[in-house]
C-alpha cells in the first residue's frame, strides 16, 4: 500500500465498542493464558488479532505510518478527512496503568491488544468520540494495531486549561504529582469512576473557539477498593 493515496475510507472504520465486542472472546483467551514466557501471551494476542483483521478484510500489511511519533505511537495524516492514522509500534499495544494498592502508586507496563482497545474506549466514553478503529497492518512479522483520530486544529493548552477543563467542567480532582505516571511533569486526575494520566500540553488542544480537547492520554478504571486507597493516600474521608 502506497502511502496517503492507498488509505483505507474512514466509511469501513468501526466503533471501538463494537470491535471489543467481536474481539473479546478470542483476545481475552489468550491474554488470560499464563505462559511459562511471558512475552508468549502478546505474540498469541497479535497472531488472533491478525487472523480476525484477515478474516474481516481490514487488514493491511504494506500500510505502515510515515511520521516517528512518541513511546506509543506512529502516524499517517490522512488529508482527504482530515484526520490522523495511528499505528501502535510494532507488535505492541501501546501501555495500561496498574495500581498497586499495598505500595499505593500506579505503574505502567506493555499493554495487550484487547486492553489496547478497551483503553481507546474509556478515553471516547470521557472526551468523547474521538476515535474509531480502522485495522490491522504494518507486516505479518511486526503487526501494528490502527486507529483513526479525528484532527482537532488548535494551539497546545496551556497546564491551567487542562486543570480547568479536568477540574471545573468535568469533576475530576488532581492527582499528586507522586502518584502521577508518564511523562515528567504531566499532570494525572482522578473521578469516582476513572483516573486519567499523562496530560500535557503536547497531548491536549484549544481549538479557535475555546474548546479544550485531550486528543491522547491514558485512562485507567477506578473500582471502590482503588477510590477508597486513595482517599486514605491523600487524606480524605
Amino acid at each position: 500500500m502506497d502511502g496517503r493515496s492507498s488509505l483505507p475510507s474512514p466509511d469501513r472504520d468501526r466503533p471501538l465498542a463494537e470491535v471489543i465486542e467481536d474481539l473479546r472472546g478470542s483476545l481475552r483467551a489468550a491474554e488470560a493464558h499464563e505462559p511459562t514466557d511471558e512475552w508468549f501471551a502478546y505474540e498469541v494476542a497479535f497472531r488472533r488479532l491478525r487472523a480476525w483483521a484477515e478474516g474481516l478484510g481490514v487488514y493491511y500489511p504494506d500500510l505502515q505510518p510515515e511520521y516517528i511519533g512518541g513511546r506509543e505511537h506512529d502516524i499517517v495524516l490522512d488529508e482527504a478527512s482530515s484526520t490522523w492514522l495511528k499505528f501502535t509500534k510494532p507488535s505492541a499495544a501501546a501501555y495500561q496503568i496498574d495500581f498497586d494498592a499495598d505500595a499505593g502508586r500506579f505503574a505502567m507496563r506493555p499493554g495487550l491488544p484487547l486492553e489496547y482497545l478497551e483503553r481507546l474506549l474509556l478515553l471516547n466514553d470521557t472526551f468523547g468520540e474521538l476515535t474509531t478503529f480502522v485495522g490491522v497492518g504494518g507486516g505479518r512479522g511486526r503487526p501494528r494495531i490502527i486507529t483513526r483520530q479525528v484532527d482537532v486544529e488548535g494551539e497546545p493548552a496551556t497546564v491551567q486549561e487542562i486543570v480547568h477543563l479536568m477540574v471545573d467542567v468535568l469533576g475530576f480532582s488532581p492527582l499528586p504529582q507522586h502518584l502521577s505516571v508518564g511523562y515528567q511533569s504531566a499532570l494525572a486526575f482522578i473521578r469516582d469512576d476513572v483516573a486519567v494520566f499523562d496530560l500535557r500540553p503536547a497531548n491536549v488542544v484549544t481549538t479557535p473557539d475555546g474548546i479544550i480537547v485531550p486528543i491522547d492520554a491514558i485512562p485507567a478504571c477506578v473500582d471502590a477498593a482503588m477510590r477508597a486507597r486513595f482517599a486514605e493516600l491523600l487524606g480524605r474521608p
